[in-house]
Protein backbone atom coordinates (compact mmCIF):
# COMPACT_ATOMS: atom_id res chain seq x y z
CA UNK A 1 0.00 0.00 0.00
CA UNK A 2 2.80 2.41 0.88
CA UNK A 3 4.45 1.72 -2.48
CA UNK A 4 1.21 2.66 -4.25
CA UNK A 5 0.96 5.88 -2.26
CA UNK A 6 4.53 6.83 -3.15
CA UNK A 7 3.87 6.29 -6.85
CA UNK A 8 0.60 8.19 -6.65
CA UNK A 9 2.30 11.16 -5.03
CA UNK A 10 4.85 11.23 -7.84
CA UNK A 11 2.10 11.27 -10.45
CA UNK A 12 0.42 14.14 -8.60
CA UNK A 13 3.63 16.16 -8.62
CA UNK A 14 4.04 15.66 -12.37
CA UNK A 15 0.42 16.65 -13.05
CA UNK A 16 0.66 19.76 -10.91
CA UNK A 17 3.96 20.75 -12.50
CA UNK A 18 2.39 22.27 -15.65
CA UNK A 19 1.61 25.77 -14.29
CA UNK A 20 4.95 25.71 -12.47
CA UNK A 21 6.73 25.09 -15.78
CA UNK A 22 4.97 28.03 -17.41
CA UNK A 23 5.98 30.29 -14.53
CA UNK A 24 9.60 29.30 -15.00
CA UNK A 25 9.45 29.89 -18.75
CA UNK A 26 8.08 33.38 -18.24
CA UNK A 27 10.81 34.22 -15.74
CA UNK A 28 14.20 35.53 -16.82
CA UNK A 29 16.60 32.81 -17.94
CA UNK A 30 19.42 32.29 -15.42
CA UNK A 31 23.01 32.47 -16.62
CA UNK A 32 25.47 29.65 -16.00
CA UNK A 33 27.51 31.90 -13.73
CA UNK A 34 24.41 32.63 -11.65
CA UNK A 35 23.98 28.93 -11.02
CA UNK A 36 27.65 28.47 -10.13
CA UNK A 37 27.51 31.39 -7.71
CA UNK A 38 24.46 29.76 -6.12
CA UNK A 39 26.36 26.55 -5.38
CA UNK A 40 26.64 27.32 -1.68
CA UNK A 41 23.22 25.88 -0.88
CA UNK A 42 21.58 23.16 1.16
CA UNK A 43 18.74 20.88 0.17
CA UNK A 44 16.22 19.73 2.72
CA UNK A 45 13.73 16.88 2.55
CA UNK A 46 10.65 17.09 4.74
CA UNK A 47 8.86 13.91 5.75
CA UNK A 48 6.41 13.21 8.55
CA UNK A 49 7.22 16.54 10.18
CA UNK A 50 10.95 15.86 10.20
CA UNK A 51 13.56 17.68 8.11
CA UNK A 52 16.58 15.88 6.68
CA UNK A 53 19.58 17.56 5.05
CA UNK A 54 20.68 15.83 1.85
CA UNK A 55 23.63 16.50 -0.43
CA UNK A 56 23.18 17.44 -4.08
CA UNK A 57 24.09 14.04 -5.53
CA UNK A 58 21.69 12.29 -3.16
CA UNK A 59 18.97 14.69 -4.28
CA UNK A 60 19.76 13.97 -7.94
CA UNK A 61 19.59 10.23 -7.31
CA UNK A 62 16.16 10.66 -5.73
CA UNK A 63 14.92 12.71 -8.69
CA UNK A 64 16.15 10.25 -11.31
CA UNK A 65 14.63 7.36 -9.34
CA UNK A 66 11.29 9.17 -9.17
CA UNK A 67 11.14 10.40 -12.74
CA UNK A 68 12.51 7.57 -14.92
CA UNK A 69 12.17 3.77 -14.73
CA UNK A 70 15.41 2.45 -13.25
CA UNK A 71 15.25 -0.49 -15.64
CA UNK A 72 15.96 1.83 -18.55
CA UNK A 73 19.29 1.75 -20.40
CA UNK A 74 22.24 3.39 -18.64
CA UNK A 75 22.60 6.05 -21.36
CA UNK A 76 18.97 7.08 -20.88
CA UNK A 77 19.54 7.30 -17.12
CA UNK A 78 22.62 9.44 -17.71
CA UNK A 79 20.52 11.77 -19.86
CA UNK A 80 17.95 12.00 -17.07
CA UNK A 81 20.73 12.71 -14.55
CA UNK A 82 21.88 15.72 -16.62
CA UNK A 83 18.26 16.85 -16.88
CA UNK A 84 17.80 16.61 -13.11
CA UNK A 85 21.01 18.54 -12.41
CA UNK A 86 20.25 21.27 -14.94
CA UNK A 87 16.64 21.57 -13.79
CA UNK A 88 17.68 21.93 -10.15
CA UNK A 89 20.34 24.56 -10.86
CA UNK A 90 17.93 26.50 -13.08
CA UNK A 91 15.41 26.66 -10.25
CA UNK A 92 18.00 27.42 -7.57
CA UNK A 93 19.35 30.33 -9.64
CA UNK A 94 15.83 31.68 -10.22
CA UNK A 95 14.82 31.36 -6.57
CA UNK A 96 18.05 33.07 -5.50
CA UNK A 97 17.46 35.86 -8.01
CA UNK A 98 13.92 36.27 -6.66
CA UNK A 99 15.20 36.86 -3.14
CA UNK A 100 15.42 33.37 -1.62
CA UNK A 101 17.80 34.54 1.08
CA UNK A 102 18.80 31.64 3.29
CA UNK A 103 20.25 29.29 0.63
CA UNK A 104 18.11 26.45 1.96
CA UNK A 105 15.89 24.79 -0.63
CA UNK A 106 13.37 22.01 -0.09
CA UNK A 107 12.92 19.18 -2.57
CA UNK A 108 9.42 20.52 -3.20
CA UNK A 109 10.69 23.99 -4.13
CA UNK A 110 12.99 22.54 -6.77
CA UNK A 111 10.00 21.35 -8.77
CA UNK A 112 10.59 17.69 -9.62
CA UNK A 113 9.38 14.50 -7.98
CA UNK A 114 11.79 13.02 -5.45
CA UNK A 115 12.14 9.66 -3.68
CA UNK A 116 14.19 9.58 -0.52
CA UNK A 117 16.99 7.02 -0.33
CA UNK A 118 15.26 5.27 2.58
CA UNK A 119 12.14 4.66 0.47
CA UNK A 120 13.82 3.26 -2.62
CA UNK A 121 13.91 -0.39 -1.57
CA UNK A 122 10.18 -0.40 -0.92
CA UNK A 123 9.54 1.50 -4.13
CA UNK A 124 11.46 -0.94 -6.33
CA UNK A 125 11.23 -4.08 -4.26
CA UNK A 126 14.05 -5.99 -2.59
CA UNK A 127 14.91 -8.06 -5.69
CA UNK A 128 15.68 -5.02 -7.84
CA UNK A 129 16.87 -2.56 -5.21
CA UNK A 130 20.64 -3.14 -5.32
CA UNK A 131 20.88 -3.21 -9.12
CA UNK A 132 18.68 -0.15 -9.60
CA UNK A 133 20.38 1.84 -6.85
CA UNK A 134 23.80 1.10 -8.36
CA UNK A 135 22.66 2.03 -11.88
CA UNK A 136 21.31 5.40 -10.81
CA UNK A 137 24.33 6.12 -8.60
CA UNK A 138 26.61 5.36 -11.56
CA UNK A 139 24.52 7.57 -13.86
CA UNK A 140 24.96 10.51 -11.49
CA UNK A 141 28.71 10.01 -11.14
CA UNK A 142 29.28 9.34 -14.85
CA UNK A 143 27.75 12.73 -15.68
CA UNK A 144 29.30 14.59 -12.76
CA UNK A 145 28.85 18.39 -13.04
CA UNK A 146 27.43 18.13 -16.59
CA UNK A 147 24.68 20.65 -17.41
CA UNK A 148 22.80 21.78 -20.51
CA UNK A 149 23.01 25.35 -21.80
CA UNK A 150 21.71 27.25 -24.81
CA UNK A 151 23.90 30.15 -25.93
CA UNK A 152 25.45 30.31 -22.48
CA UNK A 153 22.18 30.18 -20.56
CA UNK A 154 20.92 27.28 -18.49
CA UNK A 155 17.95 25.59 -20.11
CA UNK A 156 14.77 24.35 -18.50
CA UNK A 157 14.90 20.72 -19.70
CA UNK A 158 11.26 19.62 -19.65
CA UNK A 159 10.43 16.01 -20.45
CA UNK A 160 7.52 13.60 -20.68
CA UNK A 161 6.91 9.85 -20.68
CA UNK A 162 5.99 8.80 -24.23
CA UNK A 163 5.45 10.74 -27.43
CA UNK A 164 3.37 10.30 -30.55
CA UNK A 165 6.09 10.16 -33.20
CA UNK A 166 7.23 13.79 -32.92
CA UNK A 167 7.80 16.08 -29.97
CA UNK A 168 5.94 19.40 -29.88
CA UNK A 169 7.00 23.00 -30.33
CA UNK A 170 6.79 24.90 -27.03
CA UNK A 171 5.48 27.85 -29.03
CA UNK A 172 2.41 25.82 -30.01
CA UNK A 173 1.96 23.87 -26.80
CA UNK A 174 2.39 26.72 -24.31
CA UNK A 175 2.51 29.88 -26.43
CA UNK A 176 6.09 30.51 -25.33
CA UNK A 177 8.84 30.49 -27.96
CA UNK A 178 11.73 28.43 -26.57
CA UNK A 179 14.40 27.86 -29.26
CA UNK A 180 15.68 24.59 -27.80
CA UNK A 181 12.17 23.12 -27.45
CA UNK A 182 11.19 22.56 -31.06
CA UNK A 183 9.59 19.57 -32.73
CA UNK A 184 11.93 16.64 -33.46
CA UNK A 185 11.38 13.06 -34.51
CA UNK A 186 10.71 10.50 -31.78
CA UNK A 187 9.41 7.63 -33.88
CA UNK A 188 10.56 4.94 -31.45
CA UNK A 189 7.70 5.98 -29.16
CA UNK A 190 5.21 4.04 -31.27
CA UNK A 191 6.67 0.77 -29.93
CA UNK A 192 5.81 1.63 -26.32
CA UNK A 193 3.13 -0.47 -24.63
CA UNK A 194 1.75 2.84 -23.34
CA UNK A 195 1.68 4.45 -26.77
CA UNK A 196 -1.98 3.71 -27.55
CA UNK A 197 -5.03 3.88 -25.30
CA UNK A 198 -8.58 3.47 -26.60
CA UNK A 199 -11.49 4.51 -24.40
CA UNK A 200 -15.14 3.84 -25.19
CA UNK A 201 -18.14 5.62 -23.67
CA UNK A 202 -21.89 5.41 -23.94
CA UNK A 203 -23.00 8.74 -25.36
CA UNK A 204 -25.30 9.48 -22.40
CA UNK A 205 -22.51 8.72 -19.94
CA UNK A 206 -20.04 10.99 -21.71
CA UNK A 207 -22.61 13.79 -21.92
CA UNK A 208 -23.15 13.53 -18.16
CA UNK A 209 -19.42 13.59 -17.51
CA UNK A 210 -18.81 16.61 -19.73
CA UNK A 211 -21.80 18.57 -18.43
CA UNK A 212 -20.57 17.94 -14.89
CA UNK A 213 -17.11 19.23 -15.81
CA UNK A 214 -18.49 22.15 -17.83
CA UNK A 215 -21.84 23.20 -16.29
CA UNK A 216 -22.44 25.87 -18.95
CA UNK A 217 -22.72 23.46 -21.88
CA UNK A 218 -25.82 21.68 -23.17
CA UNK A 219 -25.32 18.55 -25.27
CA UNK A 220 -27.79 16.19 -26.91
CA UNK A 221 -27.40 12.52 -27.75
CA UNK A 222 -28.73 13.02 -31.26
CA UNK A 223 -26.35 15.83 -32.14
CA UNK A 224 -23.39 14.73 -30.04
CA UNK A 225 -20.83 14.31 -32.81
CA UNK A 226 -21.74 17.68 -34.30
CA UNK A 227 -21.59 19.38 -30.91
CA UNK A 228 -18.42 17.68 -29.63
CA UNK A 229 -15.43 17.65 -31.97
CA UNK A 230 -11.79 18.62 -32.28
CA UNK A 231 -11.65 22.11 -33.77
CA UNK A 232 -7.90 22.78 -33.80
CA UNK A 233 -4.61 20.87 -33.77
CA UNK A 234 -1.01 22.00 -33.73
CA UNK A 235 1.54 21.09 -36.40
CA UNK A 236 2.24 17.73 -34.72
CA UNK A 237 -1.49 16.88 -34.43
CA UNK A 238 -1.84 17.41 -30.69
CA UNK A 239 -5.29 18.82 -29.99
CA UNK A 240 -5.28 22.47 -29.00
CA UNK A 241 -9.04 23.19 -29.09
CA UNK A 242 -12.21 21.13 -28.63
CA UNK A 243 -15.71 22.43 -29.36
CA UNK A 244 -18.33 21.46 -26.76
CA UNK A 245 -21.61 22.80 -28.04
CA UNK A 246 -21.21 26.56 -27.96
CA UNK A 247 -18.11 26.45 -25.78
CA UNK A 248 -14.46 25.91 -26.68
CA UNK A 249 -11.94 24.32 -24.30
CA UNK A 250 -8.27 23.51 -24.71
CA UNK A 251 -7.12 20.06 -25.65
CA UNK A 252 -5.30 19.82 -22.32
CA UNK A 253 -8.49 20.65 -20.39
CA UNK A 254 -10.51 18.08 -22.31
CA UNK A 255 -7.86 15.39 -21.83
CA UNK A 256 -7.68 16.13 -18.11
CA UNK A 257 -11.48 16.01 -17.74
CA UNK A 258 -11.58 12.54 -19.29
CA UNK A 259 -8.35 11.24 -17.74
CA UNK A 260 -6.65 10.81 -21.11
CA UNK A 261 -2.90 10.21 -21.21
CA UNK A 262 -2.23 13.15 -23.53
CA UNK A 263 -3.98 15.68 -25.72
CA UNK A 264 -3.12 13.76 -28.89
CA UNK A 265 -6.48 12.11 -29.51
CA UNK A 266 -9.30 11.50 -31.95
CA UNK A 267 -13.03 11.38 -31.21
CA UNK A 268 -15.13 9.04 -33.35
CA UNK A 269 -18.40 7.17 -33.45
CA UNK A 270 -18.11 3.42 -33.00
CA UNK A 271 -21.14 1.13 -32.93
CA UNK A 272 -23.30 3.96 -31.64
CA UNK A 273 -20.87 4.78 -28.84
CA UNK A 274 -18.06 7.32 -28.52
CA UNK A 275 -14.54 6.05 -29.01
CA UNK A 276 -11.53 8.19 -28.12
CA UNK A 277 -8.18 7.07 -29.49
CA UNK A 278 -5.30 8.60 -27.56
CA UNK A 279 -1.58 8.23 -28.21
CA UNK A 280 1.41 9.18 -26.10
CA UNK A 281 1.71 10.01 -22.41
CA UNK A 282 2.37 13.56 -21.26
CA UNK A 283 2.60 17.04 -22.73
CA UNK A 284 4.91 16.11 -25.61
CA UNK A 285 7.45 18.94 -25.17
CA UNK A 286 11.17 18.30 -24.73
CA UNK A 287 12.64 14.87 -24.15
CA UNK A 288 10.58 11.71 -24.56
CA UNK A 289 11.78 9.31 -21.90
CA UNK A 290 10.67 6.24 -23.83
CA UNK A 291 12.29 7.64 -26.96
CA UNK A 292 15.44 8.34 -24.98
CA UNK A 293 15.59 4.73 -23.83
CA UNK A 294 14.94 3.44 -27.36
CA UNK A 295 17.76 5.61 -28.73
CA UNK A 296 20.07 4.28 -26.02
CA UNK A 297 19.20 0.71 -26.96
CA UNK A 298 20.07 1.55 -30.55
CA UNK A 299 23.57 2.61 -29.47
CA UNK A 300 23.21 6.37 -29.03
CA UNK A 301 25.10 8.00 -26.16
CA UNK A 302 23.46 10.23 -23.58
CA UNK A 303 25.12 13.25 -25.18
CA UNK A 304 23.57 12.38 -28.54
CA UNK A 305 20.18 11.81 -26.92
CA UNK A 306 20.24 15.21 -25.22
CA UNK A 307 21.38 17.07 -28.32
CA UNK A 308 18.60 15.41 -30.33
CA UNK A 309 15.75 16.38 -28.01
CA UNK A 310 17.07 19.81 -26.94
CA UNK A 311 17.93 21.46 -30.23
CA UNK A 312 21.05 23.64 -30.36
CA UNK A 313 22.08 23.05 -26.74
CA UNK A 314 25.58 22.40 -25.43
CA UNK A 315 26.64 20.00 -22.70
CA UNK A 316 29.24 21.62 -20.48
CA UNK A 317 30.72 21.21 -17.00
CA UNK A 318 29.34 23.69 -14.48
CA UNK A 319 32.84 24.00 -12.94
CA UNK A 320 34.53 25.14 -16.16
Amino acid sequence: MKQILIKTSIVCVVVLLFPFILTLFLSSTPKVNDAIEAMNFKIKYNKDGKTENINFDTYLMGVVAATMPAGYHMEALKAQAVIARTYALYNIALLTEDGHSDRNFTTTELGLAYINISDMEQYWGSDEYKDYFTKIENAIHATEDKILVYQGDLILPVFFETGSGYTRNASEAWNVDIPYLTSVSSKQDVTSTNYLKISEYYVDDLISLLEKQYPGISLSKKGFFDDVHVSERDSTNYVTKVTLGGQTVTGEEFAKALGLNSNYFYIEEYNGNVRIICTGVGHGVGLSQYGSNAMAQEGYSYTEILSHYYSGTDLISRKN
